[in-house]
């Protein structure tokens, strides 16, 4: 049936005809990758009362709805739909720049080769499983099962979006791993690493790796800005953009921390800048290369192994609960030390003081 000729409203793409049944009847129009579609909206005596306004509102909805569903092509192949996974997790900023930067390395290092030319919905769970099975013949089964779960991501998203309907990830058996790792050091060594730490010649990778003993992951240290300490409040906010949780964490600063930011000069942008170039330092493995040997430690320690040792320090040889534990280390669920209750900042900071006080 032909659409009468219709009138503008003052709300953009909307315009109505008039019915003697139905009242006014309003019709959106709107482009979406350059088509024109045109549909009635609604009318003036539907349960709904649909007027201008209702009309644009519910043209708005529809618009949106179509455009999320823009990416519905049967055909699409892997590449196509990794390019539209990829624009989709920039503008949405819901991973961190880093996180970004490793999918396209394991993209262009691993999905690539395999699967860039593949229609998606020719993609089966055998084609995933060979593929597995094929890197555990050079790569650790944890590695294998990280780029299994960017696989079900990507599959993930082409359901949600219609594209397919079916996650063939699902289906793979997945290679079994330990993942738990062993602190390497018994109390005397940690005694003398954390020593070492906080009497270390190096005034800057003194502060930081300080630091780095309060539980703090690398990332967190080396991203704080000065706008995350308050001086006032003696507390400091890892912003969600540069922690694990993804949310803010915010702690109390202890003695140690307080003397090492009020002492700082330079108190604009990074907290911790290169000696060399002023900009964020990138690389702390020589620092920790020096420390290692100062402190006469020859077993195999991450910087990441702090962490590590003030757990266990914490839970062998002080009073401090899994609960404080927790809060020190800044765990966002009850996974990593069991089940605990909420901690305020202040029982945190003595928890780590304990620590400290235990190993000096």
């Amino acid at each position: 049936m032909a659409i009468p000729k219709t009138t503008k409203t003052n709300y953009p793409g909307i315009s109505y005809y008039s019915d003697s049944q139905k009242g006014k009847v309003f019709l959106a129009t709107f482009t979406i990758n350059k088509k024109k579609y045109r549909k009635i909206i609604g009318y003036e005596n539907d349960e709904f009362k649909t007027n201008a306004k209702i009309a644009f509102l519910k043209k708005e909805s529809m618009k949106n709805e179509i455009e999320n569903n823009t990416y519905i092509k049967k055909d699409l192949t892997f590449k196509q739909l990794w390019e539209l996974y990829l624009e989709h997790l920039i503008n949405s900023k819901s991973v961190s720049q880093k996180t970004l930067i490793n999918k396209k390395s394991v993209y262009n290092c691993h999905f690539k080769t395999k699967f860039d030319n593949l229609k998606i919905n020719t993609i089966q769970t055998y084609n995933i499983q060979q593929f597995a099975n094929d890197l555990l013949k050079t790569k650790s089964p944890k590695s294998v099962d990280n780029y299994l779960a960017d696989l079900s991501a990507l599959f993930k998203f082409a359901i949600k979006h219609k594209i397919t309907t079916n996650n063939p990830v699902i289906l793979v058996d997945k290679p079994k791993y330990d993942n738990t790792r062993e602190y390497p050091l018994d109390f005397v060594e940690s005694k003398r690493l954390f020593n070492t730490i906080i009497n270390f010649k190096e005034p800057l990778y003194k502060d930081i790796f300080t630091f780095l003993l309060h539980g703090r992951r690398t990332g967190e240290v080396l991203n704080l800005t000065w706008d995350m300490i308050d001086f006032e409040k003696r507390t400091y906010t890892i912003k969600y953009e540069i922690n694990k949780a993804k949310k803010n964490m915010s702690y109390e600063m202890t003695d140690e921390l307080y003397n090492i930011f009020i002492n700082i000069e330079d108190k604009d942008g990074y907290v911790f800048k290169s000696l060399v170039t002023g900009a964020k330092i990138k690389n702390l493995r020589w620092a920790w290369d020096r420390i290692l040997k100062e402190a006469n430690i020859n077993k195999s320690m991450r910087i990441h192994d702090l962490r590590h040792l003030i757990g266990e320090i914490s839970l062998n040889n002080t009073d401090n609960s899994m609960e404080v534990v927790a809060a020190i280390l800044g765990h966002s669920s009850t996974r990593p030390t069991r089940r605990y209750a909420k901690v305020q900042q202040k029982v945190a900071a003595q928890g780590i003081k304990k620590v400290f006080d235990t190993l000096k």
